[in-house]
């Protein structure tokens, strides 16, 4: 059985774009859009800055999650610390920026762990995902709306398995904490 790629829908085309939303964080566009069956309709889309989070690991093997209050889902997650990327910012330099604001400690090495769609259906933005070792200490620099956020360190195993069992649920976080544990596994 032979792959048609010529029967395979070619995409979207956007014929229009309306801002219906536009907020300190985020626009909402209201698209025309032609649809990959060929169809005209409507889309709606979010503009968001890219994103960086940080896997920051210390001398003795453990990993820096900071417990935050998300108004959105109305609770308390633990996750890796990270934020938007500012307007000309390089990805390396808002994670080492975000590490240091939200634990306290600035990373001398940067590796790059991957680049993710976090919710490729609704916005075109990329989270970047970085491993820090080499920690020094910085100084914390939190903003207002991360007043209520602590640091805990754990051993990376033991962040690991708070992703298996769920107490680690934010999908940045889950990736970056897998992908560095896989990483820094012996041979």
């Amino acid at each position: 059985m032979s792959d048609d790629l010529d029967a395979r829908p070619r995409g979207w085309t956007r014929l229009g774009s309306r801002a219906v939303h536009r907020g300190d964080h985020l626009t909402l566009h209201h698209d025309s859009v032609l649809q990959p069956d060929g169809t005209e309709g409507t889309y709606d889309r979010l503009t968001i800055a890219d994103g960086a989070r940080v896997v920051a690991i210390d001398e003795d093997g453990r990993v820096a999650l900071v417990e935050d209050a998300f108004y959105p889902p109305g609770a308390r997650l633990l996750h890796v610390p990270g934020g938007a990327i500012a307007e000309g910012e390089r990805p390396e330099d808002a994670a080492a920026r975000e590490c240091e604001e939200e634990t306290g400690r600035r990373p001398g090495t940067l590796r790059q762990l991957t680049a993710y769609h976090p919710l490729p259906a609704r916005t075109s933005a990329v989270a970047h995902l970085f491993l820090a070792t080499d920690l020094r200490h910085g100084s914390l620099r939190r903003d207002p709306t991360e007043a209520t956020m602590t640091v805990h360190w754990m051993p990376l195993g033991d962040a690991v398995a708070a992703v298996r069992s769920g107490a680690v649920s934010e999908a940045g976080s889950a990736i970056g904490l897998l992908l560095a544990a896989s990483l820094l596994a012996p041979s």
